[in-house]
């Protein structure tokens, strides 16, 4: 696993959302974005469980208008931001693949994991 500093943390407001990219350990580029919710930071493979498409297009825009929910632009699907449970859509009952999360001295770091580790779509 590879620790990664991605962004300052200014960048993730309450409420907001910031896409990034990383190179797994196999080289491969992925995306993944972070959210901040009740003051607490969360991140999540930008990867959809039901089939392997950005839950965005593109425009980091993961949460749903009345920010109560992720969205998936592609399918609808409803994801807990705290947990990324699917609780609606076709992949209800799984979760999107977290990444472990730091906030220190203004910087936001995420662990990144294996690039096969937990890749299982539902």
């Amino acid at each position: 696993m590879t620790h990664q500093t991605i962004l300052l943390t200014d960048e993730v407001p309450e409420g907001g959302s910031l896409a990034f990219s990383y190179r797994d350990d196999i080289g491969l580029h992925s995306e993944g974005f972070v959210i901040r919710r009740q003051g607490k930071l969360y991140a999540y493979r930008n990867l959809c469980r039901h089939q392997p498409l950005t839950l965005d297009y593109g425009d980091g825009d993961f949460y749903t208008e009345a920010k109560d929910f992720l969205l998936c632009r592609n399918h609808g699907a409803l994801f807990t931001p705290e947990t990324g449970l699917c609780v609606s859509g076709p992949c209800t009952g799984a979760s999107l693949f977290s990444l472990t999360v730091t906030e220190q001295d203004g910087a936001i770091q995420v662990t990144i994991p294996p690039a096969d580790e937990g890749m299982e779509l539902e």
